[in-house]
Formats: C-alpha cells, sequence, structure tokens
C-alpha cells in the first residue's frame, strides 16, 4: 500500500510511542498507567469530547457540523500474564506482564490516528469515535464499554478494529467476509466424588476415575456428533484434583474451551456435552458441573462492508484473503450491535520470529504505518490516489 506523506511523517513517533507503551503492558480492566498514558498522548489530538468508560476505557469523540454518519475506530489496551523474554532495550518494565498481542501496536496505531484527524478537522467527512477498550484478553471488555454506551451520543453507525497478525505479510491486509475467528466457550467442569481411603475404594466416588470417563467420552462429542465440514474444536486444557496417594479423590476441576464458528454448532455440543455429563451421573454415582466463565461470538465481517474495503485499497496486492482462524476476539461483540469490519495487519518477517502470546512476541514499527494509512482513508482524510 502506497503511504500518503503525512502517514510516512509519523514512522519515528510510531517508534517512540509503541516503544512506550510496550514498556508498561497491564492486564484485564487494571490498566492505570496505560490510561494515563493514552490521555495525555490524546490531549495533543484536541478530540471534542473524552469519556471513561468501563473503568478505564477511553472513548474520545471529534464531531463534524452536519456529518450524517458516524465511524468508531477501536484498539484494545491489555497485555498478556507471560514474562518477556526478548530482551529488547523497551521491554517490559511490569514483572509478569508483556505485549505479546499487538496491542500496543493497536494502541499506537489510534494514536497516531487521532492525531491526522486534528491536523485534517477539514477534510473529516464523519463524526469520529475512538475506541481504546481494556480486559480483551479473555474478560471480554467490549461488553462492559457497549454497556456503558460508548456506541451512542453520537450513534455508531459502523465500526472498524485492526489486530497485528505474524502470518500476513507485512505491509499487507488480511481479511474475509463471513466467520474470520472463532466463537469459544471457556469453562470449568466440576466432577463432585466421595472421598475415602485408597485401601476401601469402594466406600467412595472417585472424581479422578469419573473425570477420566468424562474426558475420554468427550472427544466423541465432535468426531461422532458434528459434521465433519464444520470445523470445531474442544480442548481440556487443565486438570485439578486430588489431595494425596492414598486417597479417594472427592473433586476434580475440568477447564477447557470450546471453539466454533456457527451459534447452531455451538447450541448442538453444548446439548451433547450436557447429556454426556446426565448421563455419567447416573452411570457413576457422581456430580457433574458446567461452569460457563467467556463467551465470545464469532467475529463475522459483512460482506457490503468487506467489498467497500476494498475500494480503499490501491489493487488486490494489497490484501491476502484469509482462512478462519480458531483465536477469539471480543470484537465481535461491537459486531452484536452495529456493523463491524475486523483485519489483519502483517507483521510477518523482520524482528517478529514468534506468534501471538509468545514471550519473544515483537515487530518493526514501520509494519504499523499502512494501518494509519488505512485509518485515513476510511475516514476520509486522504485517498488512494493522494
Amino acid at each position: 500500500m502506497r503511504l500518503h506523506p503525512a502517514v510516512l511523517a509519523l514512522q519515528e513517533e510510531a517508534v517512540e510511542l509503541r516503544q512506550a507503551l510496550h514498556r508498561i503492558p497491564e492486564l484485564g480492566f487494571e490498566v492505570f498507567e496505560t490510561h494515563a498514558f493514552v490521555l495525555r498522548a490524546l490531549s495533543k489530538a484536541r478530540p471534542d469530547r473524552v469519556d471513561i468508560l468501563a473503568g478505564t476505557g477511553i472513548k474520545a469523540v471529534y464531531m463534524v457540523p452536519g456529518a450524517r454518519e458516524t465511524i468508531a475506530l477501536r484498539a484494545d489496551m491489555d497485555g498478556i500474564p507471560t514474562t518477556e523474554l526478548t530482551g529488547m532495550a523497551y521491554a517490559s518494565t511490569h514483572e509478569g506482564s508483556m505485549h505479546g498481542c499487538g496491542h500496543d501496536g493497536h494502541m499506537t496505531m489510534l494514536l497516531l490516528a487521532a492525531q491526522l484527524i486534528h491536523q485534517n478537522r477539514d477534510k473529516l467527512k464523519y463524526n469520529v469515535v475512538l475506541l481504546f477498550q481494556p480486559a480483551e484478553e479473555g474478560k471480554g471488555g467490549a461488553r462492559n464499554m457497549i454497556a456503558e454506551g460508548t456506541l451512542e451520543n453520537p450513534r455508531v453507525d459502523r465500526i472498524y478494529g485492526l489486530h497485528l497478525w505474524p502470518d500476513v505479510a507485512p505491509g499487507k491486509l488480511g481479511v474475509r467476509w463471513g466467520p474470520m475467528m472463532a466463537q469459544t466457550c471457556e469453562f470449568d467442569m466440576l466432577v463432585h466424588g466421595k472421598s475415602a481411603h485408597g485401601a476401601s475404594p469402594q466406600m467412595g466416588v472417585d472424581a479422578i476415575v469419573c473425570a477420566a470417563a468424562l474426558i475420554t467420552l468427550l472427544q466423541t462429542a465432535i468426531t461422532r456428533n458434528v459434521d465433519p465440514h464444520q470445523d470445531t474444536l474442544l480442548t481440556i486444557g487443565k486438570i485439578r484434583g486430588g489431595v494425596a496417594h492414598n486417597v479417594i479423590a472427592d473433586e476434580v476441576t475440568l477447564s477447557g474451551t470450546l471453539r466454533v464458528f456457527s451459534p447452531a454448532v455451538f447450541e448442538q455440543l453444548r446439548a451433547r456435552i450436557m447429556a454426556m455429563i446426565k448421563g455419567l451421573a447416573v452411570a457413576t454415582g457422581a456430580e457433574f458441573e458446567f461452569r460457563e466463565l467467556m463467551h465470545y461470538p464469532c467475529v463475522n465481517n459483512p460482506r457490503p462492508l468487506v467489498e467497500d474495503f476494498y475500494t480503499y485499497l490501491d489493487d488486490m496486492a494489497d490484501v491476502e484473503l484469509v482462512e478462519p482462524v480458531m483465536a477469539a476476539e471480543d470484537f465481535a461483540y461491537y459486531q452484536q450491535h452495529i456493523p463491524g469490519l475486523f483485519v489483519f495487519l502483517g507483521v510477518q518477517g523482520g524482528r517478529n520470529t514468534q506468534p501471538l502470546h509468545n514471550c519473544r512476541f515483537d515487530f518493526d514499527e514501520e509494519n504499523l504505518l499502512p494501518g494509519v494509512e488505512l485509518y485515513g482513508r476510511l475516514l476520509g482524510i486522504f485517498h488512494k490516489n493522494d
């Protein structure tokens, strides 16, 4: 993608902002230092109004007299609970936390977009809402932002989000219409048995044995109950239970994730899992609980927005048509309320040799500039032929 001179001029500031944000990763809704940093940076771009939502979320509003539409751009703010091992001079200063999913880059692009808006107010065609959202990583912060009115006053007509993506070539944008990222359900399954001495197993109900039977049975939930043409994933990632070598365990917790691209398939699988639990309870005498911890909808890009997106690009070489991925994103919550487009931004190669959520994940800041360029074009500040 050809970059406008105004975007190229932001290269040095892109490095400074991204590396400063990278040093201060925070988790969940407790992004207090990040929140203060973003507010200071935004003040230079003089939005008409700044609202604080969801505790640490930020909504910056630019109003255009007579504008008939409002566009929102969204960046997530939180890091991940991982100790950084990049060894870079700008590595995390917060032990046990790092920006290993690119959210520092997402915030940087939105702050640079704010500067472009401030410098080109006379060219704006739309009201603009910039959203800096906490708690994307597993806590669904988008729901809190929406509940507190982030899509109202002004009423947002459509929303866009970018995500750095190591599987896409630098300078390219990855997109598809329809399901793009999975609907996911993080869950715990509790198995309640009855404790007894290991020498008298008949006096108890062995929660570990019951949990093992459940794990084995769960493997058939997809392989024998779902159309093989449907992409579906069920993983038990953690088991906790037992107190001693010679004691029948009275409780085991299985923690896992269920990921699909179809709400109908999700309901089918959930019903099947409930039936398995009920049957095992009768067969073993144990009690089972299914606790849904977090449920993200599927990121589903509307075809009209994808087709419109192509009109902002120089040519088809700017785009990679990506396959749906099993990763999840709470941007999907915004798409439940208004039309929204989610796009991957390539950061493949260069300083980046690792996948997202890796303790050595890194990227070249120059890869952020095509994202800033896209924001400028979406907002009508400049055009592909400029």
